[in-house]
């Protein structure tokens, strides 16, 4: 059939890739780094396997997906029970939000304030321009100033009120402190915190789809950074030295590293937009203790400014599997910017700062004996009221030439779940016509799909 290259071996890049080649296509995958996965692949430290941070496969996965994942990991995708805490009003409460345990964690006052919202909920008419606003309208003043404020300020590194309303819908999936109850009577079941997760970490999905695709014939190339995509006779891409010729490019690249390669290049309007949006990163702080077991936790979750961390999370606690028995490690998830005082720190340094941290929240001294950190620069997009116009610009464009498609969570700029973008990366797949020609009519249809995608946590 057709010459189609697949730019990007994240999990909608390697989806595309695989189903591309299913459908008789000649495909090759670019990935710059070593390993296929993206921020969805696994990795040993201190000779167990860890993931970029915390990640599950959710329920809300769509059955075709599901199944797929399923026939190519088997039974080492286990179904688990989330068990998580959230440190709150000075207290540990159990998440997913269950109604037993939250009559006893939650301060009464809390409780109290949250009633009374949830009562004045119709008299609420202010204007909803912003996160902050929305949040306030739709849960109340109460879980807006006690949660949702610091929690955005630490993830995105911007006041609440500074960012768009947009993020409010992408992130948080209640409407009203009443939906928050009915989904806690839900988890009040053990099939309502049901999460699957792979026996040898989450990357293992990743690392699945890559074998599937390298058997129906993709040629996957790792340690090769695409440094120039060239619109001419034929769609040249050139990556790690070497040019190939395409009949189309399905990019999942990272949207501002995708408009420099283009040639010719985008309007420049275009690259001012793409360069006026900001994404925060993150410091994954890997502390490594000398005991088989921190907590019976999870996943902790910090909205507290005054705490660093974001969420924590101990991979040996999302699975069943062959760990080292005396041993476990703690991943600690540490929002910053690109080269401020975090992003420079050394890694004895963070260690000490978790630790620190950690004692502060009231859990136990964790007594690491080595600490290991990995850095990624584009993790949250910050959706700033400063830059929605710039946002939308990016959001509404199409590469000039029809033979290229950009999808997936850093071709697109969004916050999406893995289940996410893998749908992307099956529309990408799809909508490639048998000439190697994309279908752009049924393209802006799913585009139009994935618009309505909310986070699942």
């Amino acid at each position: 059939m057709s010459r189609i290259a697949v730019i990007g071996a994240g999990p909608a890049g390697l989806l595309a890739a695989l189903e591309t080649a299913e459908a008789g296509h000649d495909v090759v995958l670019y990935e710059a780094s070593g390993q296929v996965g993206g921020m969805s692949a696994s990795f040993e430290v201190a000779g167990q396997r860890v993931d970029y941070g915390s990640h599950r496969l959710h329920p809300a996965t769509d059955p075709d997906l599901m199944a797929r994942i399923r026939n190519l990991l088997g039974d080492d995708l286990q179904t688990r029970i989330r068990n998580g805490r959230i440190r709150l009003e000075d207290r540990w409460v159990s998440f997913p939000l269950q109604p037993g345990p939250m009559v006893k964690e939650l301060p009464f006052g809390f409780s109290a304030r949250v009633g009374i919202d949830t009562l004045k909920k119709p008299l609420r008419r202010s204007k909803v321009d912003s996160f902050d606003k929305a949040i306030s309208q739709r849960l109340g003043p109460t879980i807006a100033e006690r949660f949702y404020r610091p929690y955005a300020k630490k993830l995105y590194g911007e006041p609440a009120d500074d960012l768009t309303v947009e993020l409010a819908d992408k992130r948080v999936s209640a409407t009203s402190t009443l939906q928050i109850l009915a989904k806690a009577l839900k988890a009040a079941k053990v099939d309502g915190r049901n999460f699957f997760y792979p026996r040898n970490g989450y990357g293992q999905i990743s690392e699945a789809l890559g074998a599937a695709g390298i058997n129906a014939g993709v040629d996957q190339r790792l340690l090769a950074p695409v440094e120039a995509i060239r619109c001419t006779e034929d769609v040249e891409v050139t990556a790690a030295g070497a040019t190939d010729k395409f009949d189309a490019v399905l990019s999942s690249m990272p949207i501002d590293l995708l408009v420099r390669a283009l040639e010719p290049a985008p309007d420049p309007t275009i690259v001012d937009a793409v360069d006026t949006l900001r994404t925060r990163a993150m410091i994954l702080v890997y502390l490594v203790l000398d005991r088989p077991q921190f907590t019976a936790f999870d996943a902790h979750y910090f909205p507290d400014a005054s705490i660093h961390t974001s969420r924590l999370s101990e991979s040996k606690n999302y699975r069943s599997a062959n760990d080292p028995a005396g041993q476990t490690v703690l991943c600690a998830e540490v929002p910053c910017w690109v080269d401020d005082e975090l992003w420079t720190s050394t890694d004895e340094d963070l260690g000490d700062l978790i630790a620190d941290e950690l004692i502060r929240s009231g859990l136990p001294d964790p007594e690491h004996v080595a600490t290991e950190t990995r850095r990624q620069a584009r993790v949250y997009p910050t959706y700033e009221q400063a830059h929605a116009g710039a946002r939308s610009l990016v959001e509404a464009w199409e590469p000039d030439d029809p033979r290229v498609l950009v999808f997936g969570r850093q071709g697109l700029s969004v916050p999406d779940n893995i289940h996410h973008v893998m749908a992307m990366g099956r529309d990408a797949a799809a909508v490639v016509r048998v000439d190697g020609t994309i279908d752009h009519d049924a393209w802006r249809r799913a585009r139009t799909r994935f618009a309505e995608h909310v986070v699942q946590d």
